[in-house]
């Protein structure tokens, strides 16, 4: 009697361990995707795990990126005899960006600003004669851009792209050298259009940017026409 409750009771423990077994094999295995290339013989398929389409996808869809760069400032109303000080008049920038989207995407980042430009104002019989000098300030910018990659590599690491956007400025310090102007004359926040066209390659990048002001960053007697016209290039690197 005990030998046949034995054999039972051994192929029920057994098939309990085949079963588990194949459970476990079957929850290890990793999702594939069928891949097909080209070779001298024709076309060859292989088995790829779907994780590596998938990195692949996420990479293209989705990036980080840091860049440096310098920037030239001009005020519709500045002074147009610099007498070839062209250092008067560059600034730079730094900053990070996040973007998203396929080969029409959305960005935004954020970025430390300086600016630098010559401004000459004329006097007046009741005040100094004239005054030309450099006016410097120095913000935090947070542009927001659509884009579009005219052409892309397969993976979408290398690109041509071109991006239209605005960017909010906000003013963190100045310094107006002989014109002393207040905290209060220098606009503490103004909105600036954006243009740019862009060149990826592999993880490096180059952007040539255009940053036109709406509105005047200075608002003292004499100023008129002090709306920023930026142009500023930077290189970076994308994750």
């Amino acid at each position: 009697m005990k030998s046949k409750l034995t054999v039972p009771f051994v192929a029920a423990c057994l098939l309990g361990l085949g079963f588990a077994q194949a459970q476990s094999t079957t929850e290890s295995t990793p999702e594939t995707v069928a891949v097909t290339t080209t070779t001298e013989g024709g076309p060859a398929t292989y088995t790829a795990p779907a994780d590596v389409k998938r990195a692949k996808a996420d990479y293209k869809n989705f990036a980080f990126g840091i860049y440096a760069g310098l920037n030239s400032t001009k005020l519709p109303g500045e002074s147009n005899s610099s007498n070839g000080n062209v250092s008067g008049r560059l600034g730079y920038q730094a900053g990070f960006f996040v973007r998203g989207g396929g080969r029409l995407f959305g960005q935004i980042g954020a970025e430390y600003f300086a600016s630098s430009s010559n401004y000459f104002t004329a006097g007046s019989g009741q005040s100094v004669s004239s005054i030309q000098d450099q006016i410097n300030i120095q913000y935090v910018q947070v542009p927001v851009y659509i884009g579009y990659k005219l052409t892309e590599s397969d993976r979408g690491i290398s690109a041509v792209r071109v991006q239209l956007g605005v960017e909010y400025a906000n003013r963190i310090n100045s310094n107006s050298n002989s014109f002393n102007l207040s905290n209060g004359e220098i606009k503490s926040g103004s909105f600036n259009g954006l243009g740019q066209i862009g060149l990826d390659a592999g993880p490096v990048f180059l952007d040539l940017t255009y940053h036109y002001g709406f509105s005047d960053a200075i608002s003292g007697t004499g100023f008129n026409g002090s709306a920023r016209r930026i142009l500023s290039a930077s290189v970076g690197f994308k994750f």
